[in-house]
């Protein structure tokens, strides 16, 4: 099940989509350069599978970002990854 908001990260209202069955915390490579996100390398890239045959990719970036939710602002570890339509998605990881 997907719920889909706007939610305030780095300051800006990021379109989001919050996945249930998905464990993937990332925002897209063109939200990172808007909200002007301090981007980093990953040591070791990470394999991303998505929901289909054949489909795969890899995480090579990543940051920490302000997060704005329910009062709090906490700074959590997002991967960058190049993703459409959305500006995050949040999966069940973080919504833990």
């Amino acid at each position: 099940m997907c719920l889909l908001t706007y939610m305030n990260v780095n300051g800006i209202m990021a379109l989001t989509l919050w996945d249930s069955g998905s464990t993937l915390t990332a925002m897209s490579l063109h939200f990172a350069d808007v909200s002007r996100a301090l981007v980093f390398n990953l040591i070791e890239p990470v394999t991303l599978q998505l929901g289909t045959v054949g489909s795969r990719s890899k995480i090579n970036f990543g940051t920490m970002a302000q997060m704005e939710l329910a009062g709090l602002t906490p700074l959590e570890y997002i991967d960058v990854v190049n993703i459409d339509c959305y500006d995050l998605l949040m999966g069940t990881l973080f919504m833990h």
